[in-house]
């Protein structure tokens, strides 16, 4: 079997599907991770830097060149293969008057795609190549909560590539915004991100994880943990906490399957 994971940014599935990787690498079966937005650009670094509300966009910028080294580090510790698409994150994206498309943390996460912004259709050529080259059985894709830009993206397209094939399509639930904390400019729920998805027939699939693989998994991602979590005791306190919302008596990670 061949698993494709689509992830906007490179934590996202080490933080929401982390788990289930682990446990499909024991299982001998093929994981590929697929990167959407992994490219930056220096040069607008200081816009952020100097503008006034943006929560802790100064730190995940400050990091950003060493994201694709950890990503590569985490594939490689549990044999799967990554694939970076290196489209510009949505803060590096800029309109045809070479201005930022998205020039605050409310505007990232409204959920509201630039009516300029092309990385739809450059995400869209990613995956029907990647569709060709692998021929997945299972892909997993964000359901889209915290409604940043770059996961909606990514969520949207999953409509594009439903019913034209054999696998079948998973949502994962994404973490830590379905914490309901976070952003703090834009807070959003499951319960939200479920109805904005009611385009699919959709129903619970429930996976055993182990917790201490999937913490592991997420410390490769060390330059995201400060601006995330603040600090590595916090992450295991929000990871007990969305995972005993989900089973009190046992460590599971969710999953929606698309009917």
């Amino acid at each position: 079997m061949i698993h494709l994971f689509f992830s906007p940014h490179l934590d996202d599935v080490a933080l929401s599907a982390g788990g289930l990787i682990h446990k499909l690498v024991l299982e001998n079966q093929k994981v590929v991770v697929l990167t959407f937005f992994t490219g930056y650009d220096e040069n607008l670094t200081s816009h952020y830097l100097h503008s006034a509300g943006n929560d802790n966009m100064n730190s995940f910028i400050k990091f950003y060149s060493k994201r694709v080294n950890e990503d590569i580090a985490f594939c490689n510790k549990l044999s799967a293969i990554p694939i970076h698409g290196k489209i510009l994150d949505c803060i590096y994206r800029t309109d045809q008057y070479s201005e930022p498309m998205y020039t605050n943390s409310a505007m990232i996460y409204s959920g509201l795609i630039h009516k300029s912004d092309y990385a739809s259709d450059m995400a869209q050529d990613l995956i029907d190549k990647t569709l060709l080259n692998y021929q997945p059985d299972y892909i997993y894709a964000p359901l889209g909560i915290g409604q940043h830009v770059d996961h909606i993206i990514i969520n949207n397209l999953v409509n594009n590539i439903r019913g034209s094939h054999k696998f079948k399509i998973l949502l994962y639930e994404d973490f830590p915004y379905v914490l309901g904390e976070y952003p703090i400019v834009n807070p959003d729920s499951l319960e939200n991100a479920l109805l904005r998805n009611n385009k699919f027939d959709k129903h619970a699939i429930l996976v055993d994880i182990n917790l201490k693989e999937k913490m592991q998994n997420i410390l490769f991602y060390e330059s995201q943990l400060e601006p995330l979590f603040g600090n590595k005791s916090n992450i295991l306190i929000s990871l007990e906490k969305y995972h005993h919302s989900i089973n009190k008596e046992k460590i599971q990670e969710r999953f929606w399957l698309i009917n």
